[in-house]
């Protein structure tokens, strides 16, 4: 598979152009940046065609496939590109500034019948699979409440596209929300329902919010909370995940972010009568680590072997469009 780059810099350099190369049925034939600096250097970095312009390159380049990797607000406009070219897309999250344009993408690739995946690369992490696993099983039972919480240290920047609403569509809920939301729908193969959100901006100066909290309920019943910020330092950022049933528990710490790393731990604990006393119990939960896959790679390797299939695979892009639907919902509150 012929690949494309739109947005060379940042995470396609980090962490996506890696993925595609190491792949031996992928092969990196161009990338393009508006930055001309950052063009060049990754275009050499890779000894690959290099453009600023992602039509001039889709016109120039045969390709199969275009990842794009740049600001929220530049996705709708480059998707329209590509698929006006014929090229499967993968693009990052969030698919797009709102559920509307979402929508619209995804319309205009299934009309195509081109590929369209989203980059939450979180749900294939080996210890979120396990617990969707063990969920399914009914390891702990039927699933009442889950909570997540996921932040990182982002400053003043000048120029940073994240800390502008025109550019990125919102702050904390945008960037690492929907990472929660759309991690807690797959492992509970369920859709959130009714949302109520809080966003404020208390640490940094930027106009998006710095932090914020949601609450809801799926249509299944299951009631949830999420946590994000962009004000607690790194090293303070635990990222848990928790969900509890009617039989146990399963709760993740480390496991959101980039890499494969961080714990599981499974708690079975069945109750029969009511306990009065409420006199605990101790059981001994079994812990799980992570198998150690890089998530990029994973994720490009899947494309390609759906595009392989010859029949589009719409599920995730379609819950992609879901998650913006629910941030749409909170920030139109907030407004």
């Amino acid at each position: 598979m012929k690949w494309c780059v739109i947005g060379a810099g940042g995470i396609a350099d980090r962490r996506t152009i890696p993925a595609i190369i190491k792949d031996k049925e992928n092969e990196l034939v161009a990338v393009m940046d508006r930055v001309p600096e950052t063009a060049k250097a990754v275009g050499e970095k890779y000894g690959v065609p290099y453009f600023t312009d992602e039509e001039e390159m889709l016109k120039a380049i045969p390709s199969d496939a275009v990842y794009i990797g740049t600001p929220v607000f530049c996705h709708k406009r480059q998707i329209e590109i590509a698929v006006a070219y014929g090229r499967h897309i993968f693009v990052e999250k969030p698919i797009a500034m709102n559920a509307k344009e979402g929508a619209e993408i995804l319309d205009a690739c299934k009309r195509a019948g081109l590929q369209l995946t989203v980059g939450y690369m979180m749900k294939h992490h080996s210890l979120h699979e396990k617990a969707k696993a063990l969920i399914k099983a009914g390891e702990i039972g039927d699933v009442g409440s889950v909570r997540a919480q996921f932040t990182c240290w982002y400053p003043d920047i000048a120029g940073a596209w994240r800390q502008k609403r025109s550019l990125g569509g919102g702050g904390a809920l945008m960037d690492l929300g929907v990472h929660c939301i759309e991690l807690l729908e797959f492992l509970l193969d369920d859709e959130i329902d009714e949302v109520k959100g809080i966003c404020s901006t208390k640490t940094f100066s930027y106009e998006v919010e710095d932090g914020a909290i949601i609450v809801f309920r799926t249509k299944g019943g299951v009631l949830g909370h999420v946590d994000v910020a962009f004000n607690i330092p790194d090293a303070a950022s635990e990222s848990k995940l928790e969900l509890y049933g009617t039989k146990g528990y399963l709760q993740a710490r480390g496991t959101l972010g980039q890499e494969e790393t961080g714990v599981l731990t499974h708690l079975y604990a069945p109750q029969g009568d009511y306990n009065a006393a409420q006199s605990r119990v101790t059981y001994e939960p079994k812990t799980y680590t992570p198998d150690g896959k890089n998530l990029y790679e994973y994720q490009i390797r899947l494309f390609r072997q759906t595009v392989a299939s010859g029949t589009p695979d719409y599920f995730y892009a379609e819950r992609a469009v879901q998650v913006q639907s629910v941030v749409d919902k909170i920030y139109n509150e907030q407004n």
